[in-house]
């Protein structure tokens, strides 16, 4: 039985791509990849393949691998721009973005710099959509903040004002001006 690979084109019986090392690990990269990226970098993975042949296994090992390490960042960064936090979803919806549009793609594709411009672009309109909802929802209280030697001024003024201090403490206070008429 012949297989045909829908992405690069290569075509090989069952047992071959059982007994080739490098495309067991390239398909098992990608089914270790977090849902729903193993359907996308399958699509993507094609971007990659000349016109007039498949894509070797070598070469399809590491464009996988650079992907495991994009997507593994949790984050993607684009030149000039602030980084973004960018998770699984987002790198499928960029890879499918890109597929979608390969007509308007210089393919074969050598880098990864496109995917991660469209990765930054959705991840930054998922932070706006974010920073959205926070502003609609409802308004936080202030937390009220005192110095912390202000409620042991106060309780100490209570104190004195209601007699609970020493007679002899209460002296010495007034002897060294503390304790005046003015004082509440």
């Amino acid at each position: 039985m012949k297989l045909i690979c829908p992405t690069c084109g290569a075509i090989a019986s069952a047992e071959t791509w059982l007994n080739d090392a490098v495309c067991r690990d390239v398909l098992a990269a990608i089914a270790a990849l977090p849902a729903p990226l193993p359907k996308a970098a399958l699509g993507y993975l094609g971007l990659f393949r000349p016109a007039e042949r498949g894509l070797s296994w070598p070469k399809a090992q590491r464009i996988v691998g650079e992907l495991v390490t994009l997507i593994g960042a949790g984050w993607v960064s684009s030149p000039g721009k602030v980084d973004r936090t960018c998770g699984p979803a987002v790198w499928a919806r960029a890879m499918e973005q890109m597929v979608e549009q390969r007509v308007r793609l210089t393919l074969p594709m050598k880098s990864h710099n496109y995917l991660r411009t469209v990765a930054w672009e959705l991840a930054d309109e998922v932070d706006r959509r974010q920073e959205a909802a926070i502003r609609k929802g409802p308004p936080r209280q202030a937390v009220k903040t005192y110095d912390p030697l202000e409620k042991a001024r106060r309780e100490f003024d209570e104190k004195v004002a209601s007699g609970q201090v020493s007679p002899g403490f209460k002296s010495m206070l007034e002897r060294i001006g503390k304790i005046d008429d003015d004082r509440e």
